[in-house]
């Protein structure tokens, strides 16, 4: 959430996963943002790359790579672990830079994750891909590991192009070798596709991984509100239904909360792995009789189920109030009219995006403009905005917090510094970084008090 994207890379295919275009870019590190230094380490990214002018900045990078991938769509996004990881970071990134921050789910567009693709084949297909092995013997599924284990040579691992014709490389095998799974998992990436597939009445079969190993059960979606809502209320067809639903309020919140847990939200818009009843069968996976009849007894019991929905509502905890400025994504879409001076900030240039940053209605987005003025054109803000700027910014880089979940500090930072050491060729990159972090340490000096 308080990271940033430093490289971006995509590569657009057709239908048979051949390639038809590819784009790249990387940019230079916003000013308020310290990388950690393992990932440094890792992806080969330098302290000189994280500052280099010919490098375009993270606005400019941001709406690169929003207009390359508007000039592909209508189009599936599809990446590895991306649903996790590559999705929300850039939904951030894009909000961020005052650009639609969910351009995969929009216009037509759709998106999947090679993934659980990779996992659940690992129990359906067995055969199909050669795993790795985790340091506690159980299966692997790392991308740098797999590729190059099935055939793909992986010399850049955690580069982005070469981990996106990585990830191209596996799908090719998922889309040959385990083709209903990919036919299945393709035709249900958009929102409305996934809602037509989860029907109140028609059980489905649902593939999951945990880190144990598969969860394959059948289910039944029991709310009716279609593709209205983000997720699907679904009941797990090997529970005992007969029994749930005679528990007093206090032990059936509690059953609910119980693993395996009866009853599921199944995202309709992140392409979790439903199949239907007859791509369930043709991979060995027939509902057997009491699935039918356990599915017919819950589509006519309506008043327990919807006794049950509001129970489990109930019981959902409220989202976490934001309490800084990259937590608050999610407090509501921009007005028409703020939508409107988003174009308007975009069109215009440096000076003319700064006389746009307080015509905004929406706080969160003046300071988003203000953010994005001062790491590329600083000169065009006043004297006092610059001040407070590099204020708040030394403020943030200097933090004594010892939150995981925030922003990462010079001093976490060095700290973080010894595992870096302890790798081959970790002293001299360590001591490159060392060096970047007290430039920046100087540029923003923390503040001094005095009693």
């Amino acid at each position: 959430m308080f990271d940033q994207v430093l490289q971006f890379a995509a590569i657009l295919t057709n239908d048979q996963l051949e390639e038809v275009d590819r784009f790249e870019i990387r940019c230079q590190c916003l000013p308020w943002i310290v990388p950690a230094p393992m990932a440094l380490k890792v992806t080969g990214v330098t302290p000189d790359m994280l500052d280099d002018q010919n490098l375009p900045g993270f606005y400019d990078m941001m709406s690169a790579i929003r207009a390359k991938l508007e000039s592909w769509g209508p189009a599936t996004y599809a990446g590895y672990n991306s649903m996790r990881f590559d999705e929300p970071l850039m939904q951030r990134a894009f909000w961020q830079a005052l650009h639609p921050p969910y351009l995969t789910v929009t216009n037509g567009n759709a998106r999947m994750d090679i993934f659980p693709l990779v996992q659940a084949a690992s129990h359906l297909y067995e055969g199909v891909f050669n795993y790795p092995a985790t340091p506690r013997g159980r299966t692997g599924f790392k991308l740098d590991q797999l590729a190059p284990l099935n055939g793909f040579a992986h010399e850049n691992a955690h580069d982005a192009l070469a981990d996106v014709e990585a990830t191209i490389f596996i799908a090719c095998i998922l889309a040959e070798k385990c083709s209903e799974l990919w036919t299945a998992n393709v035709s249900s990436a958009r929102k409305s596709d996934m809602a037509s597939r989860l029907v109140p009445g028609e059980p489905f079969l649902f593939v999951e991984y945990f880190i144990n190993g598969p969860s394959i059960w059948w289910g039944q979606r029991v709310d009716q509100h279609g593709a209205s809502t983000s997720a699907a209320s679904c009941l797990r067809l090997d529970a005992n239904w007969n029994e749930i639903f005679t528990l007093d309020d206090e032990a059936l919140e509690k059953r609910l909360k119980a693993s395996p847990k009866p009853l599921r939200d199944i995202a309709l818009n992140k392409a979790p792995i439903v199949l239907d009843q007859t791509t369930a069968r043709r991979i060995g996976y027939a509902p057997e009789a009491d699935i039918h009849s356990q599915s017919e007894s819950l589509a006519s019991n309506e008043e327990a189920c919807a006794k049950l929905l509001q129970t489990a509502a109930a019981l959902k905890e409220p989202w976490p109030e934001a309490e800084h400025l990259e937590q608050r994504i999610f407090e509501g879409f921009p007005s028409r009219e703020d939508s409107a001076r988003m174009e308007d900030f975009h069109r215009a240039d440096w000076r003319g995006k700064a006389g746009l940053i307080r015509t905004f209605e929406d706080e969160r987005l003046q300071q988003l403009a203000q953010r994005i003025v001062y790491a590329s054109a600083p000169e065009t803000l006043s004297e006092a905005d610059r001040t407070r700027m590099a204020e708040a910014i030394a403020g943030r880089l200097h933090d004594d917090h010892a939150d995981p979940g925030l922003w990462r500090t010079i001093p976490q930072a060095i700290e973080e510094l010894s595992e870096v050491r302890g790798l081959e060729d970790g002293q001299a990159i360590a001591a490159d970084i060392q060096r970047w972090l007290s430039d920046i340490a100087r540029k923003y000096p923390a503040a001094i008090e005095s009693y």
